[in-house]
């Protein structure tokens, strides 16, 4: 404080305080933190003559008696000279003086020693801490850890700050080994196993009741066994999906028991759930049969399935035997849905060995659990736990009354019953507590949990009733029901909230940071588990499954894994673990995991509902309850919203308040600030409105449509293509659907254009599509595009396309054998053999080889690049020799190069293939399932990719077959007319195939700027109802124009060009190839006529810009089918062939290959850890000798950078025909014909439809423009 001269002489209190706020965002070094703080100082002290409570006193911060008001921790650092008094006869020192109260939290004071000669000698330090807060071993632990850090950070100061690890290696073994010795013995086998095994230990010892009927183990197992040979004689298989949705009974325990001797994979339903929710569960589980009891079927649509109903009078026959199915541990045993946050519940797979290491778990005392109440909802995973744990312990099942249980119906079960144990959520726990607390008295253990566990509550119970003990049971349905517990002491005297405690037998818990390293105690981390609990993961959820359950890095058995849970824990200074709450917003209610995004999906369906947020809110009691925040979007009435949200949720998921708000309040980045939202009314009730999609099939396709075009959100009448959508994202839009089970073909999503029409038109698929009897494993016949590149006498070995991924450091060579090996085995094209013989004029053959022919080991390639700097270089060098090992001979037609940079680098992937079996649509299917092929063989799962529907091989047959067809023929006088009339030369010099190959190619790469490109995509296509085709061949037709009359004067305005189309036409019913592989391109000739426009009016984009971009997009609609069947005729019909063949090949090519992520851009949505690599992008490659297919070429394509879409074009040419400044000239006529038509697409006139528009009708441009005017002024 002494900063004037003047001072230093003068004796005074000159102290002041400075508060520093020290940013360590960004994951700094050491170093670069020091050197932030000294700048930050250095600033501080220029201002440290500003009196500290005129700061306070400025900022006028919220007051509070608890803590200072600017900040809880101080830092005092005594490095003054040391001073020393002589007095005779005297020994003076400097005393501290102690008050006894702490002025901070937390008071770090510290000061430099130093020896005779001034040199240093260390420091000492005092921390004086607040005890109302901190305990001694507390602020020891947390000094040491400071110094830790300190040391660490001098020796290594470049190091970064998060590489830092302040637990010592006891610590660490502690949290990681000692804290999870759980280890127990769990027999081997399947569920029905081991109560077998259980039957002949106690054959006569009661097994189940419901007060009236008491069954022994033997007669259990004798009703098991009849209802298990039942279901094998209606075709249940193991590993299939049931359905049941039956009462709580003797015979729903016989059943499920059944189920497990089956081998089938029990899928329980709940009456309670709304229709809608059931039908989707049987959807997406594919269930095959559907058991139910006496009551009608609550569920439209599902007497479709097979039923089989279970009569409570059902005769029982004599015992037929234990069906004797292999049902191994790992099989799945059911499949349980919870709340999920798109919309939709998701399904977990537990497996026979989840639950069996449950139900022999010894914190399950058998004295204890001698009867065990069976009553929760058989959808609620407690289930497991009341069903397995009595059964295979040897104890009884006490059966409920059907339906819902209140207290008193609760206590008479317990209390006439004899039950010693049952599960009790908190909140029904709570009200037994107040209400009926003595009907507990007689009960041994009470598991309860679900929510946060009321320490007054366990209080109030242990009063109430000497002989109970309470155990807190922690764990979500992915960890098989319980993955720790807590058995409260008594008396209890703890906090508020019961500790959730320790892990349970043969499971370990974790609390980890962001890079899954172990918190130090008493600090908040998340909760990581792992061991014999942890579920196979979600069905048909491959990138959720991969997101939650990953890789055990303490696990000491290969492939561990372990279940990431969102939630917020800590160890408390006896080692339990606290619940602190949740990294997301999923929340509770009476024990069920609730997505808040769910049930505001449900809300924004309602006609009336703009805007809805859900929250839970804690009452004072100690519930939970929902609460939602309602913005109307019109004044229609809102009185029914309860009833609406109830006909689509389950009753707990629906609100219990509706608030209604002008507005929600955001932050300042735009998100909901929850803090911000009002605290309920008891009688708030909702006005509500908002339209979103209406059912769960459009807000799925909603979802799916979002994913395919890489965007955040859609609307359900969104149009695709004002989107950016084009024929190659439908396609994949098509795969995204079928896999989610929604049947589509291409074509639905041109003619339906939203995902409100689509969920119209979109079929239910039950079963994933796979044609009878295609096994896709053959001879195969060759495709049009295999025999048009055979023609232009190119070695097919160096044919090929490759693709430069960013990946994950931790990827390991096994997994990725294991994921190219499942990668082989699925796709059939990747498993090709090309043969020299073949029939005809094809002088080789093909034969695609069966399952396991392939060897993945062959096909992948370490280079280890550790400390090496990748470059493009590096990677043309990999692609040289490993493209040399392809052999369509051999049947090598994939090589795969890992360019590994260590444990911490993330390193490179090189995929190479022959384009003999790949396309561009191909890419977006082999990258995704590549990935998700790793992600399986990472968490040691078998890869379990999406089922392909039409095999290449029966693709090829269906091809051959079109190419005959009558009506496939008569288009051959439509080609040959299209290919005879007029077309100008385009150069001086004719097309010579010898002289004008690959190798003498030259080429030039331009591109097109965000904000050309995206009106592109959008505005301009969407306002003509075209595609980006037809805008980007209406300016190619109109620079072809301008360049003839700048070089020759010509005045021709037709474009002659052949088009490269994808391939996949619905041409034959019932065909599916949105997730087949290989190289399905197709080739014809397009003429087209913009007309003739002067080129000024074309740069300004002027009026008549309209009318050329209408003309050419009928020109492309008037050819069938988008053009296969020129192909068809050329190569695969004998008759037409010839003739084809003998006429002109067009000048030019062009090709729009679609959209596709940038350097840098995930490979898919979300996936952060996989990326375009920045080294190179898309490769190809082709012999030399290979000839041109035309003597100039454009191949285009959009990639999606930061800053937006652009189009990127490739022109190709042959230098003996054309030079470099004439087809730059070209390059940039189309470039300015585009920009023209970009600024046509922004005037306030523009636009409108076609005849192709209107197929059922006759109306010629002429007559849609007439209606459109006469709509414009209606308007």
């Amino acid at each position: 404080g002494r900063t004037d001269q003047a001072l230093d002489e003068l004796i005074g209190f000159f102290v002041n305080t400075l508060v520093l706020r020290t940013d360590t965002s960004g994951d700094p070094t050491f170093a670069e933190l020091v050197t932030r703080v000294r700048e930050r100082s250095l600033a501080a002290y220029a201002h440290q003559d500003v009196p500290f409570e005129y700061l306070v006193e400025l900022i006028n911060p919220t007051r509070t008696l608890s803590h200072h008001p600017l900040f809880q921790i101080m830092l005092a650092l005594q490095n003054a000279p040391g001073t020393e008094l002589e007095l005779p006869g005297l020994r003076a020192g400097i005393e501290l003086g102690k008050t006894g109260t702490a002025k901070f939290d937390l008071f770090f004071s510290l000061a430099e020693q130093r020896g005779a000669h001034g040199e240093p000698q260390g420091i000492t330090g005092a921390v004086e801490y607040s005890s109302d807060i901190y305990d001694a071993p507390t602020v020891q632990a947390l000094f040491d850890r400071w110094v830790r850090l300190l040391e660490a950070a001098v020796s290594d100061p470049d190091r970064p700050l998060a590489d830092i690890d302040i637990l010592t290696p006891e610590e660490h073994r502690r949290a990681v080994v000692e804290f999870n010795d759980t280890a127990h013995a769990v027999p081997d086998g399947s569920l029905g196993e081991l109560f077998s095994r259980r039957v002949a230990e106690t054959p006569d010892a009661p097994a189940v009741t419901d007060g009236a009927l008491t069954l022994t183990y033997a007669q259990l197992d004798a009703r098991a066994n009849q209802f298990a040979h039942e279901v094998i004689g209606r075709g249940v298989r193991p590993g299939d999906a049931v359905g049941v949705l039956l009462e709580r009974s003797i015979e729903t325990v016989a059943t499920v028991l059944g189920l497990a001797k089956a081998g089938a994979v029990y899928v329980p339903l709940d009456a309670r759930y709304p229709a809608d929710r059931i039908r989707h569960v049987l959807a997406d589980t594919g269930a095959r049969l559907l058991i139910t009891d006496e009551r009608p079927v609550p569920i439209p649509g599902a007497e479709a399935m097979e039923l089989l109903r279970i009569e409570s009078t059902r005769p029982f026959a004599s015992d037929p035997g234990d069906p004797r199915v292999g049902v191994r541990s790992g099989d799945a045993a059911y499949v349980m849905y919870t709340s999920g946050s798109t919309g939709a519940p998701k399904g977990i797979v537990v497996t026979h060995g989840n639950v069996a290491a449950l139900a022999v778990d010894p914190r399950f005392e058998r004295a204890a659990h001698r009867r065990v109440l069976l009553h929760s909802p058989a959808a609620f995973d407690a289930s497991t736990y009341e069903l397995w744990v009595p059964l295979l312990g040897g104890g009884t099942v006490v059966v409920a009354p059907a339906g819902d249980l209140d207290v008193s119906a609760l206590q008479r079960t317990v209390v006439t019953q004899g039950v010693t144990a049952l599960w009790l959520t908190s909140s029904l726990l709570n009200v037994v507590a107040d209400h009926a607390a003595r009907a507990l008295s007689g009960v041994v253990q009470v598991w309860t949990g679900g929510e946060a566990v009321s320490g007054a509550t366990v209080q109030r119970l242990h009063a109430a009733c000497p002989g109970l003990t309470v155990v807190d049971g922690y764990g979500p349905t992915e960890t098989t029901t319980f993955a720790t517990h807590h058995r409260v002491p008594r008396p209890y005297s703890g906090g508020a909230t019961v500790p959730i405690g320790r892990p349970m037998a043969n499971m370990r818990v974790y609390v980890l940071d962001a890079r899954l390293r172990p918190v130090a105690p008493q600090v908040t981390g998340e909760l990581y588990i792992a061991g014999a609990g942890v579920a196979r993961g979600y069905l048909n959820r491959p990138a959720m499954t991969a997101e939650r359950f990953v890789a055990d890095p303490f696990g000491v058995e290969p492939g561990a894994r372990m279940y990431r849970t969102g939630d917020l824990v800590r160890r408390d200074a006896g080692g339990d673990l606290e619940y602190v709450g949740r990294a997301d917003q999923q929340v509770k209610v009476r024990g069920f995991r609730i997505e808040p995004g769910e049930v505001e999906h449900v809300l924004a369906e309602h006609p009336a509902v703009g805007q809805a947020a859900v929250v839970a809110h804690h009452d004072q009691s100690g519930s939970t309850r929902l609460i939602a925040y309602i913005v109307p979007d019109t004044d229609g009435p809102t009185a029914d919203l309860g009833d609406f949200v109830r006909r689509l949720l389950p009753e707990y998921m629906v609100p219990s308040t509706y608030i209604t708000m002008d507005r929600l309040p955001l932050t300042a980045n735009g998100k909901l600030d929850r803090a911000a939202l009002p605290e309920p009314d008891p009688v708030a009730r909702a006005d509500v409105p908002r339209r979103e999609p209406r059912t769960e099939r459009e807000r799925v396709l909603v979802t799916l449509v979002a994913q395919a075009l890489g965007v955040e959100e859609v609307g359900p009448d969104d149009d695709f293509f004002a989107l950016g959508g084009d024929s190659i994202v439908s396609i994949r839009l098509v795969s995204l659907a079928r896999s989610a089970g929604l049947g589509l073909a291409v074509r639905d999503v041109f003619e339906q254009r939203t995902a409100a029409n689509l969920a119209e038109v979109a079929d239910e698929l039950r079963v994933p599509a796979a044609h009878p009897g295609d096994s896709g494993v053959g001879g195969m016949q060759a495709t049009p595009i295999m025999r048009w590149f055979d023609a232009r006498g190119g070695d097919i070995d160096a044919f090929y396309q490759a693709m430069l991924l960013e990946v994950p450091a931790e990827m390991r060579q096994d997994h990725l054998v294991a994921a190219v090996q499942a990668l082989v085995d699925h796709h059939d094209a990747l498993r090709l053999l090309r043969t020299p013989g073949g029939q005809g004029t094809v002088p080789w053959s093909l034969e695609v080889r069966p399952v396991g022919s392939v060897s993945a080991a062959d096909l992948v390639h370490r280079v280890e690049t550790a400390g090496v700097t990748i470059d493009a270089a590096l990677v043309r060098a990999q692609v040289e020799k490993v493209s040399a090992r392809l052999s369509a001979e051999r049947g090598l037609l994939v090589q795969l190069v890992w360019f590994d940079a260590g444990p911490a680098v993330r390193g490179r992937l090189l995929v190479l293939v022959n384009h003999l079996v790949v396309d561009g649509v191909s890419w977006r299917i082999l990258l995704p399932d590549l990935i998700a092929a790793c992600d399986a063989a990472r968490v040691g799962r078998p890869p379990r990719l999406d089922p392909v529907g039409t095999s290449l091989r029966s693709w090829a047959d269906l091809l051959a077959a079109e190419a005959r067809q009558p009506a496939r023929t008569g288009e051959a006088a439509m080609w040959s007319e299209l290919l005879t009339a007029a077309d100008p030369p385009l150069t001086t010099a004719r097309f010579d195939a010898a002289r004008d190959t690959v190798g003498r190619a030259r080429d030039l790469t331009l591109s097109l700027p965000p904000e050309v490109t995206h009106p592109l995509l959008t505005t301009v296509p969407t306002a003509f109802h075209a595609k980006v085709d037809d805008v980007l061949l209406t300016a190619l037709a109109l620079a072809v124009a301008q360049w003839r009359r700048t070089r020759a004067g010509g005045r021709h305005t037709a474009l002659l060009v052949d088009v490269e189309g994808h391939g996949r036409e619905d041409i034959v019913e019932g065909t599916d190839l949105s997730r087949t592989v290989g190289w399905f391109t197709s080739l014809y000739p397009v003429r087209v006529d913009p007309g003739p426009l002067a080129w000024e009016e074309v740069v300004a984009g002027g009026p008549s810009l309209g009318q050329a971009l209408k003309r050419v997009k009928e020109h492309v609609r008037s050819l069938p089918d988008r053009g296969i069947g020129y192909g068809l005729l050329r190569h695969l019909n004998p008759e037409t062939g010839p003739e084809l063949a003998g006429l002109a090949v067009p000048q030019l090519g062009f090709n729009y290959l679609g959209r596709f992520p940038s350097a840098g851009a995930p490979v898919i949505a979300g996936r952060p850890e996989w990326t375009m690599a920045a080294e190179t992008g898309l490769l190809s490659g082709a012999d030399p000798a290979t000839a041109l297919a035309h003597g100039l070429e454009v191949n285009s394509m959009v990639r999606d950078t930061p800053d937006g879409p652009e189009l990127e074009a490739v022109w190709t040419w042959a230098p003996d025909l054309y030079s470099e400044r004439h087809v730059r000239a070209l390059a940039d006529h189309w470039f300015r014909a585009i920009r023209g038509l970009v600024r046509h697409g922004e005037r306030s006139d523009t636009g409108g439809h076609s005849p192709s528009d209107f197929p059922l009708t006759e109306l010629s441009q002429h007559d849609i423009e007439q209606l459109e005017a006469a709509w414009r002024v209606q308007k």
